[in-house]
């Protein structure tokens, strides 16, 4: 009989870097037949047959017991299931293999929101805590060093086995498509020898999109000829944004082209450079599907994809301390053809390197290491 894996997961697929991230890994393993995966989760969204669902119960109130609730009878229920392995991708009091996927909560209050902690702020350190604390024979997954660098300064020294599993990237999905940059350069009247700079984000604001604009206005300001334009995707406040550019001088050159639920690759190809300046993200999958697509990329170092970025190889990445006058001369320099095409390259080269199926098999790697230290250790004591 193939290993029993149980997988938490309080959402299953869906939009999210974490969702996805489970739903990709856990189905392309399932569909290698090596495990038999029992799915624990409060809501997914899948067709695949060969996984098994359990429907946990999630309370309304008080909102500070929802994790742990949830916590508490994901364990509870997986305890019954005599398991093989356990692989939590939600914080929890005990896992074989965590994938760590966003910062410990006490960091995110302390350096993110600023604020003293709330009961459900209180709670989620809690669970934080139970979940290092039972970690000495635990393998972490994070999904960057800049994740793991977050758990040290919070936590010190750090139990059990880390081991950085980035996402993956569907590279066949997100390559460049001519016939759909043309097609969405002129559904949004944006002229064919135009530079594109793409920001794609939820929230303009945490990712940097006043920043960029800034940047775009100071190249403008000094070279008024070079045609370079802003392609926007994502939902914000877009007329706060749309008067900062008319402010700037450059709202002729922005187009918010809206959230992209599907189809979001063709954006990519419709654009030159994804920049990205985020003041805080654990990875940024958008960065790598903009990879993909042969895009250079310019970043913050305050996101965990810089682990992929290499400064003048396939985009650079720039520090908060950076004034605007400095990151747009890198700009202006990735919108010179040829070092654009360049690093376009490599940076595809960077994510054939890491595509669905090479994250999959780093993940079945460490199961069956895992399996095989459970199946030593049982032996020893027989």
């Amino acid at each position: 009989m193939p290993p029993r894996i149980a997988i938490i997961a309080e959402k299953y697929g869906g939009i999210g870097g974490s969702e996805r991230f489970v739903q990709e890994v856990t189905e392309r393993l399932a569909a290698t037949n090596q495990y038999e995966f029992h799915v624990f989760a409060n809501r997914w969204q899948s067709s695949c047959k060969q996984i098994t669902f359990h429907k946990v119960p999630r309370i309304k109130f008080p909102r500070f017991l929802r994790p742990w609730f949830f916590t508490a009878v994901a364990q509870r229920m997986i305890a019954r299931g005599k398991f093989d392995l356990v692989h939590s991708h939600w914080p929890t009091f005990h896992a074989d293999v965590f994938s760590t996927h966003g910062a410990p909560h006490a960091y995110w209050m302390k350096h993110i929101l600023q604020r003293r902690p709330r009961l459900f702020d209180r709670t989620m350190m809690m669970i934080d805590r139970r979940m290092i604390a039972n970690g000495s024979n635990t393998i972490f997954m994070p999904v960057s060093s800049f994740v793991q660098q977050r758990f040290a300064e919070i936590f010190g020294s750090l139990p059990g086995t880390w081991k950085v599993v980035h996402p993956g990237v569907d590279t066949e999905k997100f390559t460049h498509n001519p016939i759909a940059r043309a097609e969405v350069r002129q559904l949004h009247n944006i002229a064919p020898t135009a530079c594109v700079a793409l920001f794609v984000g939820m929230n303009f604001e945490t990712k940097g999109l006043d920043r960029l604009l800034a940047i775009c206005a100071h190249i403008k300001k000094i070279n008024p000829q070079q045609p370079l334009h802003t392609l926007v995707v994502g939902r914000g406040n877009t007329a706060k944004y749309q008067r900062i550019a008319d402010q700037l001088g450059i709202g002729a050159d922005i187009t918010f082209a809206g959230p992209q639920l599907t189809n979001i690759e063709r954006y990519f190809s419709a654009a030159d450079i994804l920049v990205m300046l985020s003041k805080f993200e654990t990875f940024c999958m958008v960065v790598l599907e903009a990879m993909a697509a042969g895009l250079p990329v310019i970043i913050s170092d305050q996101m965990g994809v810089q682990d992929l970025v290499r400064d003048g190889e396939n985009g650079f990445v720039v520090s908060a301390s950076e004034s605007v006058q400095e990151i747009a001369l890198r700009l202006e320099g990735v919108m010179e053809g040829s070092q654009r095409q360049a690093l376009g390259a490599s940076a595809r080269a960077t994510s054939l390197r890491h595509g669905w199926s090479h994250v999959a098999d780093a993940v079945s790697s460490i199961y069956n290491a895992r399996l095989k230290s459970q199946r030593q250790a049982e032996r020893s004591v027989q």
